[in-house]
């Protein structure tokens, strides 16, 4: 490793020293110290080498929330490995087509989610029990010492990560993260919420899922410890977690800490959370409300994307409260502005594309230059997002300008949603867009054109979209219509459809 290194493992190696006999992680079966965890990355890592795994390499990892995932990360950026992020609730197709693209020497996978791989190539596979099986394979590997051999020399700007996001045209695309990237978002993250080596994070958001990760990384930096939420737990579940364990930061979304309220959450006339990371604008200001009146609970909402490494802006609930729209200041290492279409920069008032710059940014987009080109060409990571940024630094989001439908923390494009319908023989013309949802903030409600003399329910529609696309991207709302409105051009004009009523009788 370079003596001039900065990376996320830079970090991790310093709390290990520092705070060798603290607690670092908790999962449902097991609470390691900050040394103990570097043991077993360090281990696993000369395991990698022996199997051949270099710097470069790509390292599947399709698993569930715990110590595992984050040993097998850190494993990875230890030899300089990419740690490609799959996220268990697509569907075979959609994996299949990311392993494809990524092209693994390696897969770790829970063995819940074997069936997932069923068609793809994902090179040599290692079942990693979510329950830690002393007889396991990964178990013992990681718990016993391995041959040694000199880590690889490795460049300081090296991807760590690839997630993989939602695109235009309905392919995903593999968003590529340097481990100085995550390591400068997870200390500005740290700066910005004065977090330290108290904090005890309830980790429940996915870790193939940015915020989840950025959460994590800022723990791996500031030395907090890690708390992570199991699948299987609902909400209930979490809570008495958050309780056990004196959590005192999450980044819960709506649909978990909304029905807390009703499950006695000040226990002995408290809670141990002290402060909450969410997202900004109108819409979250009625959740935040009673979790400061009601919890103490210190609010900060923010903005950002994959390709910056999380969220770039925070905005305290009293001024989102006292600004409409707004989301927020920029964080310590990004820089914002406000672009017109020739990447000209708008003085402060006038509205444009939000774009962003700084050490957070993606290297862009593995293997798809023309969409790499598109998203960083002026110099500035151009979001799709419209808005507006005033004198004083603060950001206000419009509008997104991009097709995105945001349900539950997941980005989904229509074109994914729309090419399931192309399939079904009895659909003439079919488009989606984003309605409003209490639960999950957007919903997808589809628009559905059948072909004369045919039937199809909207019971059928679901069964149809089973297997063929993650479950979070399938309509909760179907219409049938005569005709969909296009402009002259055959455009489908979705803004029209997200004004129309959203009625109970559509629900799919």
């Amino acid at each position: 490793m370079s003596p001039r290194d900065f990376s996320l493992d830079t970090l991790f190696r310093a709390n290990a020293l520092r705070l060798a006999s603290r607690e670092a992680t908790v999962d449902n079966i097991q609470r390691l110290t900050w040394a103990e965890l570097d043991r077993r990355v360090e281990n696993l890592a000369h395991w990698l080498l022996a199997q051949g795994i270099t710097s470069g390499d790509r390292v599947a990892l399709l698993l569930t929330d715990g110590t595992p995932f984050v040993t097998t990360l850190l494993a990875c950026g230890r030899i300089g490995a990419i740690a490609v992020l799959l996220n268990w609730r697509l569907a075979p197709a959609e994996i299949g087509w990311i392993m494809g693209n990524a092209e693994p020497s390696l897969t770790f996978a829970n063995p819940r989610f074997k069936q997932l791989l069923s068609e793809a190539e994902a090179g040599e596979v290692v079942l990693v029990d979510e329950w830690h099986d002393p007889q396991g394979a990964f178990e013992g590997v990681v718990s016993n010492d391995q041959p040694r051999k000199p880590l690889p020399e490795l460049e300081p700007d090296r991807p760590l990560y690839m997630m993989y996001t939602s695109g235009t045209t309905g392919r995903p695309k593999g968003c590529l993260q340097a481990s100085s990237a995550v390591a400068t978002s997870a200390l500005g993250m740290c700066t910005r919420r004065g977090w330290t080596d108290q904090e005890r994070l309830l980790s429940v958001n996915p870790l193939f899922h940015v915020v989840g990760m950025q959460q994590v990384a800022a723990m791996i930096a500031c030395g907090g410890t890690m708390v992570f939420a199991q699948r299987d737990d609902d909400a209930a579940a979490m809570l008495d977690l958050l309780h056990r364990e004196a959590c005192t930061t999450t980044s819960a979304f709506p649909q978990i800490l909304l029905p807390w309220r009703g499950m006695e959450p000040l226990r002995d006339g408290a809670i141990p959370l002290t402060n909450y990371t969410g997202g900004a604008g109108p819409g979250f200001v009625p959740l935040y409300e009673f979790l400061g009146q009601e919890w103490d609970c210190h609010v900060v909402g923010g903005y950002g994307q994959t390709e910056i490494c999380g969220f770039a802006t925070a905005i305290d609930y009293a001024d989102m409260r006292e600004h409409s729209r707004a989301i927020g200041w920029a964080m310590p290492h990004v820089e914002f502005t406000i672009l017109d279409p020739d990447g000209n920069q708008l003085p402060p008032g006038e509205e444009g594309e939000i774009c962003m710059r700084g050490p957070s940014v993606m290297l862009g987009y593995w293997r798809n230059p023309e969409a790499t080109e598109a998203a960083l060409g002026h110099g500035w990571l151009r979001s799709g997002d419209l808005g507006t940024m005033d004198k004083h630094g603060l950001v206000y989001l419009l509008g997104r300008s991009k097709e995105l439908i945001k349900t539950g923390g997941e980005n989904v494009y229509p074109a994914e949603v729309d090419a399931v319908f192309q399939t079904m023989p009895e659909v003439a013309d079919a488009g989606c867009c984003g309605v409003p949802d209490a639960q999950w903030g957007e919903a997808v409600k589809a628009f559905v054109v059948l072909k004369p003399g045919m039937e199809l329910t909207r019971e059928e529609i679901t069964a149809r979209f089973k297997g063929q696309i993650a479950g979070y991207k399938r309509p909760r709302y179907v219409e049938f219509v005569d005709q969909l409105p296009r402009d002259m051009l055959g455009k489908l004009q979705r803004l029209e459809l997200s004004q129309r009523p959203v009625t109970p009788d559509q629900a799919a």
